[in-house]
Formats: structure tokens, sequence, C-alpha cells
């Protein structure tokens, strides 16, 4: 455990010595530098205090970019590399979104998933297995949705820290930051299973491209995306029936 410094303290033993002897020389040397310390650490504090509220700032001016797009449709890769088997995962699909908090996660190739928030209830289901989940949409796991169109709200749950390029990390492909983009790792305020979350959000849309997850029992997972279309889509996207023959389990 780091001891606190006690000024105070120090004075008073050099002025009991009554003289400037060797101990109360190293007392007051012990305070100049404690003192320079803690100036140093203000200073740093001060500075990283400035770095963060100009990310920011810049995040800010990304989301006002991106709250232009009230609906669009995107497609996506995705990589899960699991700690346990040492194995990476393709997966390939569509992602559609329209605002205030609806979406359409369809996973197509390999098998078909599909992760559906009309605004009122969350389906997950699963094609090969023939179970689909309902949950109601309050009830779920939205933090994704928080890190790729919330960009203004990171700072309130996340310490952040603008770099050129990701940690190297071979299984989860290429590590440097894209060209007109911005990346930030964000590392979590309050502790979670998540370690740290990368992000590359392009400069022109504010969108983001890239999500690097890495969680701290060693599993990761990397979502790209491409082919971003803004525009109107269509309600039905939000809707799901589960197909005859679906165990259906609903909470």
């Amino acid at each position: 455990m780091k001891s606190q410094f006690h000024p105070e303290r120090i004075f008073k033993i050099v002025a009991l010595s009554g003289q400037r002897s060797a101990l109360a020389l190293l007392c007051l040397s012990s305070v100049h530098f404690s003192l320079a310390e803690a100036n140093s650490n203000t200073a740093a504090s001060t500075v990283q205090g400035n770095a963060s509220e100009k990310i920011a700032a810049e995040l800010r001016a990304l989301q006002a970019k991106s709250n232009i797009h009230t609906s669009f449709r995107v497609k996506f890769e995705q990589k899960v590399f699991s700690a346990l088997r040492k194995k990476t995962t393709l997966s390939v699909g569509e992602l559609i979104f329209s605002q205030p908090r609806k979406f359409r996660w369809e996973i197509s190739n390999p098998g078909k998933e599909l992760y559906i928030n009309d605004g009122e209830w969350f389906w997950k289901y699963v094609e090969n297995t023939k179970h689909a989940m309902r949950l109601p949409a309050n009830a779920s796991d939205l933090e994704f949705l928080d890190v790729v169109f919330q960009l203004d709200k990171l700072p309130n749950k996340y310490s952040l820290e603008k770099v050129n390029s990701f940690a190297n990390d071979e299984s989860q492909g290429n590590s440097n930051c894209p060209n007109n983009h911005t990346c930030v790792v964000l590392e979590p305020l309050k502790k979670s299973g998540q370690k740290n979350i990368s992000l590359a959000i392009d400069q022109a849309s504010g969108f983001v491209s890239i999500i690097k997850i890495e969680f701290r029992n060693g599993n990761k997972t990397n979502i790209t995306f491409n082919s971003f279309k803004p525009g109107k889509v269509a309600a039905s996207s939000f809707e799901f029936t589960p197909p005859p023959g679906t165990a259906v389990d609903k909470r």
C-alpha cells in the first residue's frame, strides 16, 4: 500500500531538531522531492484530463455526423476467438438499424442466427436448433448498441485513449488504424467481463467500422462493417414470427 505524504510531520521533525542535522536535511530533501512528485502528478492529471476532453469532444462531433442517418443497413464480418478451444470462428451477415433502438442482426453463414429488437421485445432465433427466445427489450443486453451508436456517451462508462494502431493479434486480423478513421481504446470504468474495446470510427460518416472486444477470460470478438447503406428501412425488418416447430422460451 502506498504511504501517504504528510509535509506537516516533516516540518515538525525539522523544527524539533533545532539545527540542520543530517536527519533534518534528509527530511527537507524528502519534502522537496515529494512536493515535486505531487506537482508532477497534478500536471500529469491535468494533461490526461485535457487529452480525455479532447477525445470526448471529437466523439461528440462524430456522433453529430452519425445522427444524420436515422436508419440504415450494413454488412458485417465477425470473427470470434475462443480461448478455451484455441479456435477462431468466422460468420457473415447484415445489420439493419432504425432509431431509436430497433435493430435486426442476422447471421447468414455459417448457419442462420437472428437477433431482433422491435422496441418492445428482443428475439433470438437459431435455425439449426429450432429454438427461439423472447425477452422484454429493456431486459436484453444492448450495450453493443451504446458502443456503436452512442459515441458521445462513452466517456461516462469508459476511460478513452486515442491510438494509431490496436494491440497486435494475428487471430483477429490487421491491427492498424484505417486511413481517415479515428481509433480509440475503451476500458470499462466499472469491472466487467470486457477487458477493453477498440473502435475504428469513420471520420466522414461518424459510423463505427471496426469493433474489437477483448474479454477477461481470453475470448476475443472482432467485427468489421462494410457496404454501409443509409436510408429508410421497412418496418417489417423488425418483425419476427417463430417458424412452425420452433421451441419458444418466453421470459
